[in-house]
């Protein structure tokens, strides 16, 4: 919805589709250039990364089944079956999951890795900003959501009584968790560093930030998904 002069006003397809493919396209540029930098993905991503890690199987297909598994679980933690909102899912979490590979190629073909690290620190910081900003932009959207941050949407409003950052703490708990059973198995974790600890202490601030100063007319609607 839309917040001008005391009034709110939903948004027309053109501007859902318009912030839609900003908000995705922020979204994938900043889990990208986190897997890049090696210095610390977002837990989810580096969840996925390190399931691949152990199976040798590519992170995409693991970034595509936590998207479609959590689709069917936000249906059933709402409490309402909704196809268009579990399709909307689905769909944002395959586009998301292409998107991360082909920016995450880039940066490294570009010799990102080369870098210092203290080069590679502000850029991971700054790739988990983005990472916030966007999913402050599509949650209040809220007409098309990648399944995970739909998860944090339901929980913020529906059990932690719009609480962001415990809503993101939360989900993000889970994601770490699944790194570390990878551990035992691998030996070995991949895409955790300064950037993941960050990103589970303050993503959920930094989405509230973005949500009063990132496009600050538009704001929350009905979470269900129905215009």
């Amino acid at each position: 919805m839309y917040y001008i002069d005391g009034q709110f006003y939903q948004l027309g397809y053109k501007q859902k589709i318009s912030f839609f493919v900003v908000s995705l396209i922020i979204n994938s540029f900043g889990n990208g250039l986190s897997v890049a930098t090696a210095m610390g993905s977002a837990p989810w991503t580096a969840g996925a990364a390190n399931l691949s890690n152990l199976t040798g199987a590519p992170i995409s297909l693991f970034l595509a089944f936590f998207a479609t598994s959590v689709a069917f679980l936000n249906m059933w933690l709402a409490m309402h079956f909704n196809w268009p909102r579990l399709i909307g899912n689905i769909v944002f979490g395959m586009s998301f999951s292409l998107l991360v590979g082909v920016f995450a190629n880039l940066f490294v073909s570009l010799g990102i890795r080369h870098l210092a690290w203290w080069w590679l620190l502000p850029i991971d910081i700054f790739a988990v900003w983005t990472i916030g900003v966007a999913i402050s932009i599509y949650q209040r959207v809220n007409w098309i959501l990648h399944p995970l941050d739909d998860l944090t949407n339901i929980l913020r409003f529906d059990y932690f009584h719009g609480n962001a950052s415990k809503a993101q703490m939360s989900n993000f708990a889970v994601a770490i968790g699944i790194s570390a059973v990878c551990f035992p198995f691998s030996h070995q974790l991949v895409a955790l560093g300064l950037g993941t600890i960050v990103s589970f202490l303050f993503q959920g601030r930094n989405i509230a930030w973005a949500d009063r100063h990132i496009f600050k007319r538009l704001v929350h609607g009905d979470i269900t998904g129905q215009a």
